[in-house]
């Protein structure tokens, strides 16, 4: 059972092997979905962007829905396991941030996930391994692919708005049911996603947002978020969705591929087949 935690209870050396591995799979590992182009690292990024990007997203779109939360658990999930691949560490987990950047918490350090970014640099990230000028990590998917776009990560520390406070993610955790438009829990939780987001800044406000690595460490955040709230609330149901939905939304297959893109795994999974972490072979700890 792969254990994740929050990255301020990482050693060093695991900091360390985290980034590598990250690194490995941004410049080594073969992309599926478009080789010799891209890396495997990349293919997370275009699966992200072609179910949230300009235009017509794929279908069923897991942003603004009960999808939401299923979606990106596999998502980060099989992201997971290629960074364990990538390094042949097996103990190797992703980690989470808890959206506060008081001591230990903060995890934008120079070993770690880097700096803001440089307001004298276009909001590029100048310090720590996803630095342009490092020559280790280059943007190479945008929403425009068409365009092209910057190749550094870039970011901008609270210039559209503040991080959720303790006190606002109490008042959302003890929301239910899973699902209802406006207020229930998902629907809240995935604004307060936005907001994190929004407050990051610089990629992390489009639709190719795993561009920067911070991505997965919020996203790891809010999966442990679902994981709290049903062992709140043991009487609610794991996931739900509208009123007049069929209960056969249990059974949608969750879609990571257009119809003329490979796969990017060899899976399939539907809802009910992932509302339970252990079932795919991981906990927080």
């Amino acid at each position: 059972m792969d254990i994740r935690r929050n990255h301020r209870d990482m050693t060093p050396e695991q900091k360390k092997g985290f980034i590598t591995a990250l690194l490995v799979l941004k410049n080594i590992t073969p992309s599926v979905l478009r080789p010799g182009l891209q890396h495997r690292y990349d293919d997370f990024v275009q699966i992200h962007k072609n179910f949230m990007g300009p235009g017509t997203p794929a279908v069923p779109n897991p942003h603004r829905s009960p999808l939401f939360f299923p979606w990106h658990r596999i998502l980060i999930r099989q992201f997971e396991l290629e960074l364990q691949a990538a390094v042949g560490d097996p103990s190797l987990t992703l980690p989470y941030w808890n959206w506060s950047m008081s001591g230990a918490n903060d995890p934008f350090t120079d070993d770690f996930m880097g700096r803001d970014g440089d307001p004298n640099h276009d909001q590029r990230v100048t310090f720590g391994a996803f630095a342009l000028d490092k020559g280790l990590y280059a943007v190479r998917i945008w929403d425009n692919d068409e365009e092209g776009g910057d190749a550094g990560v870039r970011r901008n520390f609270g210039a559209q708005g503040l991080l959720p406070s303790s006190a606002d993610l109490e008042s959302v955790s003890a929301k239910t049911p899973y699902w209802s438009v406006p207020d229930g829990w998902a629907n809240l939780l995935e604004g307060m996603h936005d907001e994190v987001s929004s407050w990051v800044g610089g990629n992390m406000t489009s639709a190719a947002s795993p561009n920067d690595p911070i991505f997965f460490l919020h996203h790891c955040h809010l999966d442990f978020l679902w994981e709290q709230w049903k062992s709140r609330h043991p009487a609610e149901a794991p996931f739900s969705f509208h009123e007049n939905a069929s209960p056969e939304m249990y059974g949608t297959r969750l879609v990571f591929h257009l119809d003329s893109e490979p796969a990017p795994w060899a899976t399939d999974w539907k809802v009910k087949q992932v509302l339970d972490s252990k079932a795919l072979g991981y906990a927080y700890g």
